[in-house]
């Protein structure tokens, strides 16, 4: 069962959850008041404070979080902290000493104090139950929006309904892909987890989902990419339970290993001081900025960023390219394209390379192959924190530095000054082959769209490209 690990006790954590979901959640009691808190008026009264009160300045999460709560009454102020409480449950690359006082400083607010050693606060409860994500610390404004979205569409409803709804794994599916959510939040995932640990592993992200049913040949690569939430739960659930017919007993974790070692390989390179252990980091979903809310069943709004990688493929395979997407995007990508499009899609990268540089290739956004080398590979950064794909390209030229090929940053027209700036960072500046900036350029999206619309691009090349690529003035 998901309920277990090998390595640590995760038991009070679920049983805290457990009195979250049935206290507060069904009911409307306070995890650490008396009174009443999680009700329909409060809960809209946290939605007036914090969703349409958004603070974009530059000071952290839990600083804006409490200017945004400063006017707030002091039942909505414990019930935001009692909602942080419960979006803090779940990661475990946050650690007790750092979630215990964010909590803390938001109850203060409300004019008392929580004692230190409550039950639901004590490090065993907090230490988490696995990996939040890249993304899920910084976009957390945009998980717990969707946290008090899911509350108050339960608060409408009755506590039979409810009930219904946390305690029945079909009713539950109905119930959330009804809720509008903005990108792809992981806190549907923990939520799903913690209401049904029997059913769900203690994984926060599809990118993990997919890797592990990929790696573990549970179905083919082309067709796990399109699945639903649900489809990648049963899947797993029916891996684990054919894992576990030939271990009888042992408690498996597909983040323990052995189970870990099939998808998450120890990886080891060989360098002048001696050889050192490196991770290849997996493409995960990855949250939208500023995307209007919409609903959880994308195939008719595709995301902003799927859709430029949708074009990037359509215009490599006009240009003559076969076109390599990560695994993680690949079905979204296709469902924008043509049928003819869609045959130059490869669903296998064959190339000659050492395997700890083609898994990192593998989750590079889009590729331009051609005769079975890599011609021009693009990182679409649709979000502020531009350099998660700097990082792959980084990774890729220190892994291979001998590598020709044309990188390329795609973003908004608004983001060129900050792709530049992350371009020009030290840590991009020493690799072997010379500073990224001379290596990796940036294209807007705006120039994307245009190439897009070229009325003969499938009688042009590459060096289209030329034309519209820019690259940071210090590596001019």
């Amino acid at each position: 069962m998901a309920r277990q690990t090998s390595q640590r006790d995760i038991s009070p954590i679920l049983n805290a959850a457990s009195v979250w979901i049935h206290t507060c959640l069904i009911e409307d009691r306070s995890l650490f008041s008396p009174d009443s808190r999680w009700t329909a008026s409060l809960a809209d009264e946290v939605y007036r404070a914090f969703v349409e009160n958004p603070d974009e300045g530059p000071e952290d999460f839990i600083t804006k979080l409490k200017g945004q709560m400063t006017r707030s009454s002091t039942a909505a102020i414990q019930l935001m902290a009692e909602m942080l409480w419960a979006l803090l449950l779940f990661p475990s690359n946050m650690k007790p000493y750092t979630k215990r006082p964010q909590i803390e400083e938001v109850w203060a607010l409300s004019g008392q104090l929580l004692p230190n050693n409550h039950p639901l606060l004590v490090d065993n409860v907090l230490m988490g139950i696995g990996p939040g994500g890249m993304g899920f610390a910084a976009y957390r404004f945009y998980e717990l929006e969707y946290c008090i979205a899911l509350v108050r569409d339960l608060k409408r409803r009755d506590p039979s309904e409810r009930r219904s709804i946390l305690t029945d794994y079909d009713a539950f599916f109905e119930w959330i892909e009804s809720v509008p959510r903005s990108g792809n939040r992981q806190f549907r995932h923990m939520l799903r987890y913690f209401a049904f640990p029997d059913l769900v592993e203690r994984i926060s992200s599809n990118g993990d989902r997919i890797a592990i049913l990929e790696k573990f040949g549970a179905a083919p690569a082309r067709a796990i990419s399109g699945w639903t939430d649900r489809q990648l739960d049963e899947r797993l659930l029916r891996l684990r339970r054919e894992i576990e017919g030939g271990q009888p007993g042992a408690i498996l974790d597909f983040y323990e290993p052995p189970l870990r070692d099939r998808w998450i390989p120890e990886r080891k390179i060989r360098t002048a001081g001696g050889e050192i252990s490196i991770a290849i980091p997996v493409k995960e979903e990855e949250p939208e900025e500023g995307d209007a809310p919409q609903a959880a069943d994308e195939s008719t709004e595709a995301r902003q960023s799927i859709r430029i990688q949708a074009k990037l493929a359509r215009i490599g395979v006009l240009l003559n390219f076969k076109v390599w997407l990560p695994a993680a995007d690949r079905g979204r990508v296709r469902e924008l394209l043509t049928d003819q499009e869609r045959a130059a899609i490869l669903d296998e990268l064959n190339l000659i390379y050492e395997r700890n540089a083609l898994d990192t290739v593998k989750q590079i956004d889009v590729l331009w192959i051609k005769r079975n080398s890599i011609a021009h590979a693009f990182e679409v950064e649709h979000t502020t924190a531009v350099y998660s794909g700097l990082l792959r390209m980084a990774d890729l030229l220190s892994l291979q530095p001998n590598l020709d090929i044309s990188l390329h940053i795609v973003a908004p027209e608004e983001r060129r000054e900050k792709v530049f700036r992350e371009l020009m960072r030290p840590v991009f500046a020493f690799l072997e082959r010379g500073p990224l900036s001379n290596t990796c350029d940036f294209i807007s999206y705006e120039s994307i769209e245009y190439i897009n619309r070229l009325e003969h691009l499938a009688y042009m090349n590459d060096s289209i490209l030329d034309e519209y690529e820019e690259r940071a003035p210090e590596a001019e």
